[in-house]
């Protein structure tokens, strides 16, 4: 089956006018056959009116504006959804606040071979810098507990990720539930389980450029709870087959 070589990457936002239009720039500067679709949740900086602008200048920009704070996880789901609906080929997910760098998307977009592709902080030649003294040892025992509890040795918290859209089943991508950042960790457990090609490609994260982070109390209460929620479902009804 010929796959589509259209690339949509699409871009969740809250409050990150400070980094869009340069993450935009950077993007189009890679000069790939790359469209956008950013989904903003209300932002009350003003980076969905930014957004706007850029999209009355390019035609390749689609702006999506929430009406309210709706959550990364659901943000994915609208994204799979669009991609499907305009025929791309591939989906590029990715971060607004540089945490994912731009210049790492042609090595994604070069494996082509896999299902899912994900840009990870953990295989040979990663690196993260700029971690605080919490937040890097919060996100190493992550990785320790989902490759040990979940059989799932991928960077699985991470967002910077290619899917092959003929391969997103419906079925399987709105039974996720997720609203934060565990959402990211939920996705690959199915679509593993749905016995998805999944590789990895390294890349080297920094903390992000400008702006607060979006992690809080609930959302990691959230992925605590999915944690165990998929901890059981694993129990219960194994993955048949291992996925590279």
């Amino acid at each position: 089956m010929n796959v589509s070589e259209k690339i949509v990457v699409a871009i969740p936002t809250y409050n990150e006018r400070e980094n869009v239009e340069k993450l935009y720039s950077e993007i189009k500067s890679l000069n790939l056959p790359i469209d956008f679709y950013f989904i903003d949740d209300d932002s009350p900086d003003g980076t969905g009116h930014l957004l706007a602008e850029i999209a009355r200048r390019d035609s390749s920009v689609r702006v999506l504006h929430r009406s309210r704070k709706m959550g990364l996880g659901t943000a994915h789901i609208e994204a799979f959804r669009f991609a499907r609906q305009q025929g791309y080929g591939y989906l590029m997910t990715m971060d607004a606040d540089f945490t994912h760098h731009p210049h790492f998307i042609p090595h994604i977009t070069a494996r082509k071979d896999s299902d899912i592709v994900i840009g990870s902080r953990y295989v040979g030649g990663a690196a993260m810098t700029g971690w605080g003294k919490i937040r890097l040892p919060f996100t190493l025992f992550w990785r320790w507990m989902i490759a040990r509890g979940l059989g799932m040795p991928y960077d699985c918290t991470g967002a910077f990720r290619m899917y092959r859209v003929d391969k997103l089943d419906p079925a399987v991508f709105e039974r996720l539930s997720s609203r934060g950042f565990s959402f990211c960790m939920e996705s690959i457990y199915y679509f593993k389980k749905a016995g998805l090609v999944i590789n990895e490609v390294p890349i080297k994260a920094h903390i992000r450029l400008h702006g607060k982070s979006k992690l809080s109390m609930s959302i990691m209460r959230e992925a605590a709870g999915m944690f165990l929620k998929l901890f059981f479902d694993r129990l219960r009804r194994p993955t048949k087959r291992a996925v590279s």
